[in-house]
């Protein structure tokens, strides 16, 4: 399937699109089938300045990728953040981040996919941001082809 990709993250994936967000699946992979849900309008800056429309949306995404994710790969569970942090850095000043969350899938057994074995090593910790499993964007698209074989509304 043909995938866009972020404007800012050409080799990342759009694996699903809403009305007002989108999932992107990172090419740091360590934690597999690592993604960010972002809100299409920048005037949004904060969870708080959502409007119930956008949480509820929100919300149904999450719920579909968690779902998703633990029937296709057997994700054990998932960390949820929401930083922007770089919104707030000098170097950002005249090019904010959108609004956006992290989610971190979590597994207790490693994951074979396409010939590559995925291991948490933290796994039951706090998710490590350091670590790293940089794959190609033929692997993202494989990662996001299987998701959405089995996409969970």
């Amino acid at each position: 399937m043909e995938y866009k990709a972020p404007k800012k993250y050409p080799n990342q994936v759009i694996v699903k699109e809403t009305q007002h967000w989108y999932i992107t699946l990172w090419e740091n992979q360590y934690y597999f089938g690592r993604a960010t849900i972002e809100y299409k309008d920048l005037s949004k800056k904060t969870l708080s300045d959502l409007e119930p429309i956008d949480i509820e949306e929100l919300f149904s995404l999450i719920k579909s990728y968690e779902k998703t994710l633990k029937k296709t790969f057997k994700t054990t569970n998932f960390n949820w953040t929401c930083l922007m942090n770089d919104s707030f850095k000098e170097k950002n000043s005249n090019n904010q981040e959108p609004l956006h969350l992290h989610v971190w899938p979590r597994y207790k057994n490693e994951v074979e996919f396409a010939g590559e074995v995925f291991r948490d090593e933290v796994f039951a910790h706090h998710y490590d941001k350091h670590k790293e499993k940089l794959v190609d964007r033929s692997l993202l698209v494989g990662i996001a082809d299987s998701l959405n074989e089995n996409w969970v509304y």
